[in-house]
């Protein structure tokens, strides 16, 4: 199927620091995405009643997503990531460096599934990762390996005139021990204010399974708001905010997004 040009240039929006939404990659074509994302936390969110503890959490985020595809119903994907954190608290002080590699693949299952032009594809990846790469850290030496799949649903609307495109995304990941499974869900509404131009709204969930010392449950949910600007068919810029409303045993966190889209 021919896509129309709303979902052509939906390619270029994503999904901020997380995947790179349902629709698929055309066959022999790569995307490339380059971010920085700073991350800031004073506090953290408690145990139910219990208050959370002041804290001193910074993190600066250097992260570059390199997707290829394969076929127009296969594409294959490589994330690496390095973080560069400072961190004080009642119980330490540390600066730290972590770096993780990712990859996996995203397989097209299916379009026209609830309305026109909408698709549908499930995503597999496995990743190795230093202490700050994941979620929530027990101490900074605390390196790992994950593997997950991903459900993700996308399909484009209207809005005052305006083409604008909603994304979905439920998975599951797998946590190496002692660190606690973790259910995810991420929603990215979109609308295009010119063809150039796009606002994105965002919401990251994660909720952790049973948990063993050190860890104990959690649950991390956060908003964004993005502006792209698409300046050429093959770059595009976004700029963002994020905060934490809520969350459980999880920092409070707000920070910023810095990504360069480049299409080829």
């Amino acid at each position: 199927m021919r896509w129309p040009p709303l979902v052509m240039l939906f390619m270029l929006a994503g999904v901020g620091p997380a995947h790179a939404a349902a629709w698929m990659r055309d066959a022999g074509r790569w995307q490339m995405i380059s971010s920085l994302i700073y991350t800031d936390a004073r506090h953290s969110f408690g145990n139910g009643s219990r208050a959370g503890t002041p804290t001193q959490f910074r993190r600066a985020l250097l992260q570059t997503d390199t997707e290829y595809g394969w076929s127009n119903a296969l594409s294959l994907f490589l994330r690496t990531e390095s973080a560069f954190v400072h961190v004080r608290d009642a119980w330490n002080r540390s600066d730290a460096v972590s770096n993780a590699f990712e990859g996996g693949f995203r397989y097209h299952l299916g379009d026209n599934v609830l309305t026109d032009y909408d698709t549908l594809s499930l995503e597999a990846m496995a990743r190795q990762a230093g202490a700050f790469n994941f979620s929530v850290s027990a101490n900074g030496t605390a390196g790992g390996r994950a593997a997950g799949l991903r459900l993700l649903y996308g399909a484009p609307f209207k809005m005052a005139g305006l083409d604008g495109f909603m994304n979905a995304e439920a998975g599951q990941r797998w946590l190496s021990a002692p660190r606690p499974d973790e259910t995810v869900l991420d929603l990215t509404a979109g609308l295009w204010l010119t063809r150039r131009t796009m606002v994105m709204l965002q919401n990251f969930n994660v909720v952790s399974g049973a948990a063993r010392r050190p860890y104990v449950r959690y649950r991390s949910h956060k908003l964004q708001l993005s502006y792209v600007w698409r300046w050429s068919p093959r770059f595009a810029l976004q700029g963002g905010a994020y905060f934490s409303p809520a969350g459980t045993n999880a920092l409070q966190e707000s920070g910023l997004v810095l990504s360069l889209w480049s299409n080829f």
